[in-house]
């Protein structure tokens, strides 16, 4: 039959074969090696693409969350102040100290400024109004907070020496939101153990706090001569200083990847016979392990943008209620990241996002360090050989180690040599 005559077949080769001096064996481990190889190189590559992808968009963003997301935990509503909200402010309180003089004779930039930043511990320390980019919520965001008291405000709380204002209103006739939504509590802004000064506002997009800032410029300084061109010159300052800021994070979380990026498509090519030489495998090794590094500094400095601020900053309330919840604070005051001040279970939009955000990064990374690991695997028979061309007379093989171990007892049955 066929199978008959196929082990015929068979047979008569592996005869021919001995016949002729050579050695057949039932499968080439050349074809299947190459095979896996490029299965491996698919899979890093596709790893490492939506790992990269994941972390550039993460590190992009991390530093540039829209504030309107900000103002949306502040007030309740997405809206951020302009030009006629500082003007409301300034007029009511030169009406409230009986300002004597004309519009604005009353209303200075340090003053204005300071107030401003009056929960910024390092301003407030060191009496610095150079920190408008770190500024509180309330100078961003156009309502106040939904449970603030109607008829007071944070002047006149800050006149009867309250140390926590928050919450309160800007002036009298500021509004609340008119959805009457409720809102989250931010907590106050540290200066940190290097004194440098984070917080929310700090992930904030910087155009978006250039914009809110010129406004306020051009409230306080409209009638002292400033001209068009020395307002965007000092609106350019703001956002110079904002960028910079945010410039040496922003360029650990990126650069990472794409060293990640550069050296998968090196190690790639070493496949090809055009560059499985020096120098394209050592220079694939150096960038992928460089990533690596990178990669662990990036998680390093993701923990301290986002997990660490949220962690000190906020509490968890869960399903606990009164006497240890009230109006979205935990009993000791630490702002609930969900509960808003109706008491409604609902997640600090800002918070949510500042976490998604984070974990995307992580996630991304995990998965740029599994592609990695592939693609160092793909050029290990190359580290090898090289290693054995360059330093194999000056290392001990395995072959070349006394493998005759001389026992301290005699073995069982026998006696001692």
């Amino acid at each position: 039959g066929p199978r008959g005559w196929q082990a015929a077949g068979k047979g008569l080769r592996q005869e021919r074969g001995a016949a002729s001096g050579m050695v057949c064996v039932e499968n080439c481990s050349d074809g299947p090696r190459a095979i896996c190889r490029i299965l491996q190189a698919i899979m890093a590559g596709l790893f490492l693409f939506v790992g990269i992808t994941m972390q550039l968009w993460a590190g992009l963003n991390i530093n540039d969350i829209s504030l309107g997301n900000l103002c949306s935990a502040y007030a309740g509503n997405d809206a951020a102040m302009e030009l006629s909200d500082f003007n409301s402010i300034f007029n009511w309180y030169e009406k409230e100290v009986s300002c004597p003089g004309g519009l604005r004779t009353c209303v200075s930039y340090e003053g204005a400024s300071a107030f401003f930043l009056g929960t910024n511990q390092l301003a407030s320390s060191s009496g610095r109004i150079d920190l408008m980019r770190y500024a509180d919520p309330w100078f961003y965001c156009k309502y106040h907070p939904t449970n603030a008291e109607e008829e007071d405000t944070c002047y006149h709380k800050l006149i009867r020496g309250e140390t926590d204002v928050h919450p309160c209103k800007l002036w009298p006739d500021q509004k609340r939101d008119p959805d009457g939504e409720g809102n989250w509590y931010i907590p106050y802004q540290s200066t940190g153990g290097a004194g440098f000064q984070r917080g929310a506002i700090f992930h904030i997009n910087c155009y978006d706090k250039k914009r809110v800032y010129g406004a306020y410029l051009r409230s306080v300084f409209d009638n002292r001569g400033w001209s068009d061109e020395n307002f965007k010159a000092a609106e350019n300052e703001f956002l110079g200083a904002c960028v910079i800021d945010k410039g040496s994070e922003g360029f650990i979380l990126v650069i990472g990847p794409i060293l990640a990026l550069l050296g998968g498509v090196i190690t790639t090519l070493t496949m090809f016979k055009r560059f499985h030489g020096p120098p394209w495998p050592d220079l694939g090794t150096n960038l992928l392990l460089i990533a690596v590094i990178l990669l662990l500094v990036g998680f390093w400095a993701m923990s301290i943008a986002a997990t660490n601020e949220i962690a000190n900053g906020y509490a968890f309330c869960g399903d606990a209620g009164q006497p240890l919840v009230n109006q979205g604070k935990w009993y000791d005051n630490t702002p609930c990241i969900d509960r808003d001040s109706q008491n409604d279970k609902k997640w600090n939009p800002f918070v949510s996002h500042l976490l998604w955000i984070d974990s995307c990064y992580v996630g991304g990374g995990v998965l740029t360090f599994i592609a990695t690991l592939m693609y160092l695997g793909l050029i290990s028979g190359f580290t090898e050989t090289m290693m054995s061309e360059r330093f194999g007379k000056y290392l001990v093989t395995l072959q070349d180690i006394p493998m005759k171990i001389r026992l301290p007892f005699p073995p069982a049955g026998g006696s001692r040599p």
